[in-house]
């Protein structure tokens, strides 16, 4: 029995979360009643609360119930109600327990702040059914029992289900635009749909895929090349010459006059090799000369071997 109630406990609280946006830490509305009766079967309230609602939750006490607390004259209920939070009810004189509590839940004949009310008070659960969205809890012999959705509860979750299920058939921007809007809205749809105009297309080309390629021609390759090459002259940089310091007019005066000395020993050795050039020019002359003077002796001692056989 008891996890059946567990799990109806449970599917309505989460209906509670999702229509009427309740939120974890649940505010908990306790009157004095319901710390009388818990004192006086030594029930805990905190235990017993979280294992109904199932969730987190934060218990709260008004002003007036603490007053009642107090005329009781029970220390054990006032310590309990001590360790609650108190919840500012703004009422000057002490009222009753269920006339302070309906006075902070019922706003505008909404529960506003969402609070979930512990109360043994049957006239106080009684006004309080007529408000939406209020759960409500008392105790039945150190059992805690959360009552059913009210009448007034059910109806605004089947008005909420409903306006969800039709919501998108009857949407209110649709349903509340003027005559007049229609009138635009109908005159811009005609006008989305008039048909474009066909536009002409030319002789189609031949298919590139089935075509040869062109081949390219050597004229076309060799002029390629030659702008290449003319484009990679002109692409040739400049160099920039930095201006020297009196350290760099040093080593240019050392380095013109090892120029120089390299020129006077170059000069020595052209000098001495047109020397010996014309040396050996000489003797080759000499040589020729002497063989030439031969050449004439033989033939005149033939000449006259030959004018002596004659002779003879």
């Amino acid at each position: 029995m008891r996890q059946k109630r567990a799990k109806a406990y449970r599917k309505q609280m989460n209906v509670y979360k999702m229509t009427f946006k309740f939120k974890p830490p649940i505010q908990v509305l306790v009157d004095s009643d319901a710390i009388l009766e818990a004192q006086k079967t030594k029930f805990d309230l905190n235990k017993g609360i979280a294992r109904t609602v199932q969730m987190e939750t934060k218990l709260f006490i008004t002003q007036c119930c603490i007053n009642h607390l107090y005329n009781s004259g029970n220390q054990e209920a006032i310590d309990i109600a001590k360790t609650m939070e108190k919840r500012r009810c703004h009422h000057d004189e002490t009222k009753t327990s269920d006339d302070c509590i309906s006075s902070i839940t019922n706003v505008d004949g909404e529960n506003k702040f969402r609070y979930v009310v512990v109360t043994q008070n049957a006239k106080l659960r009684r006004d309080l059914r007529q408000i939406p969205a209020v759960p409500l809890i008392y105790m039945n012999r150190s059992v805690m029992i959360m009552e059913p959705m009210s009448i007034a509860t059910s109806r605004v979750v089947r008005a909420v289900e409903r306006r969800k299920l039709t919501g998108g058939l009857n949407d209110a921007r649709s349903a509340g635009l003027r005559d007049e809007d229609k009138e635009t809205e109908e005159e811009n749809a005609n006008s989305e749909k008039r048909p474009e105009r066909k536009r002409k297309r030319g002789p189609k080309g031949p298919n590139p895929l089935s075509m040869k390629k062109k081949k390219k021609k050597v004229a076309d390759v060799d002029a390629k090349n030659d702008n290449s090459q003319s484009e990679g002259a002109k692409k040739t940089r400049k160099r920039r010459h930095r201006r020297r310091g009196k350290s760099d007019q040093a080593e240019k005066g050392e380095s013109d006059a090892n120029k120089e000395g390299k020129e006077n020993e170059e000069e020595k050795s052209d000098s001495k090799e047109r020397n010996e050039v014309s040396e050996i020019q000489n003797a080759e002359g000499k040589e020729e000369e002497s063989g030439a003077g031969h050449k004439a002796d033989g033939k005149a001692d033939i000449q006259v071997d030959e004018t002596q056989m004659k002779e003879n």
